[in-house]
């Protein structure tokens, strides 16, 4: 059996280039620095249980929206997600505990179920709450799983 040599990367721009390992000695690749998509302020991202009463179980998520007891939301069922905004328009009030109810016209068309868990999407800049159901976030991943395997995931 022959030997494999490890690969060597090229260096990068305006860097020194590394000294050659020993042959045989396994060397990690840098890893990229992923962007914090929370670093910018103006997204957050929670997952959470949804109760018998359509109460969705994060209070973190209505702290950093600075929804307020007495707040007017307008909740929007689009496809088989529901999308909350405050405005005072808005048909719900936020209740004394810092939580955000679900009426259950909404949830039944979202088709989630109480003790079901369902992924939070808070833009803090336009004051929008997006919650999907876990079958919505299945069909994502399968979608973009697919696209994996496809290659055209960096594409």
């Amino acid at each position: 059996m022959t030997g494999i040599q490890p690969l060597t990367l090229p260096p990068r721009s305006g860097s020194r280039e590394p000294a050659p390992a020993p042959a045989g000695t396994l060397v990690p690749l840098p890893v990229p620095v992923l962007p914090d998509l929370a670093i910018d302020g103006q997204r957050r991202f929670s997952t959470a249980l949804l109760d018998a009463s359509g109460r969705i179980q994060d209070r973190g998520i209505v702290t950093a929206l600075c929804w307020k007891p007495g707040d007017r939301l307008l909740i929007t069922q689009i496809r088989s997600s529901a999308v909350i905004c405050r405005r005072g328009d808005g048909v719900f009030r936020m209740t004394t505990k810092p939580y955000v109810v679900l009426p259950a016209p909404v949830r039944h068309g979202c088709r989630v179920l109480a003790g079901s868990r369902v992924l939070l999407v808070a833009d803090l800049v336009q004051d929008v709450l997006v919650v999907h159901p876990e079958h919505v976030v299945h069909a994502m991943l399968r979608d973009f799983h697919t696209t994996l395997a496809a290659g055209e995931a960096d594409q």
